[in-house]
């Protein structure tokens, strides 16, 4: 499942089928499924390209459209419609927003931050602050967990830290958005535009959710 925001990309494409080249000029033809709320890459061609370069859970695609390049992980979709997190065939778990490139630091520190923390509820996001979040009322992600359309949040970097617990709801577009309790975290740990966080989503109390932070 393409993430949404790069689901404009994906849908201005002419037909059903487009030919992606890697950087080997090895070349492969993909099938989408274009729609306004879910679009998919698939096919006999998109599986051999996972098989060829031997992809695996958390690997990360780059697909580059003009001059702007785009990188993420993708969701597993299974046979029901619902979203498998943990497959062996298709990269799935891990979303990096706005085009994140890793160095090799941070790809060595999100591996070990997510053995140590583990998947929680599946869902781990990559994404770089900007402005707009530090400044705004709230952090938006892409809406992929599967809770409550509202209820408790809290923020934590470790187990004895700083805690501010608040609310979270959801979208008019399906996004999860977090009220003050964000912005108050934020400006505690000195949080600045163009850092890259790791975000981790677990079970929390009455039904809220709990997520770690921590600048890779």
């Amino acid at each position: 499942t393409v993430p949404c925001f790069v689901r404009r990309q994906f849908n201005n494409l002419v037909g059903n089928i487009f030919f992606v080249a890697t950087s080997d000029e090895v070349k492969y033809k993909f099938h989408v499924k274009k729609g306004s709320s879910k679009t998919r890459v698939f096919g006999s061609g998109y599986q051999k390209f996972l098989r060829d370069y031997d992809l695996k859970v958390g690997d990360c695609i780059m697909f580059g459209f003009d001059n702007a390049p785009e990188l993420f992980g993708i969701f597993a979709e299974g046979p029901d419609g619902t979203e498998k997190h943990r497959v062996d065939e298709i990269p799935t778990a891990v979303v990096h927003t706005k085009g994140v490139m890793l160095t090799t630091a941070q790809t060595l520190k999100k591996e070990q931050l997510l053995r140590e923390r583990g998947l929680g509820l599946g869902v781990v996001f990559v994404h770089t602050l900007t402005n707009t979040d530090l400044k705004g009322n709230g952090l938006e992600v892409v809406r992929s967990l599967n809770i409550s359309e509202s209820g408790e949040a809290c923020f934590f970097v470790d187990d004895y830290g700083y805690r501010p617990k608040g609310a979270y709801y959801t979208t008019t577009d399906g996004r999860l958005k977090f009220d003050s309790c964000w912005s108050e975290f934020a400006k505690e740990y000195n949080f600045e535009s163009g850092n890259v966080v790791l975000l981790l989503f677990n079970q929390g109390g009455r039904g809220g959710i709990e997520v770690s932070v921590d600048i890779i």
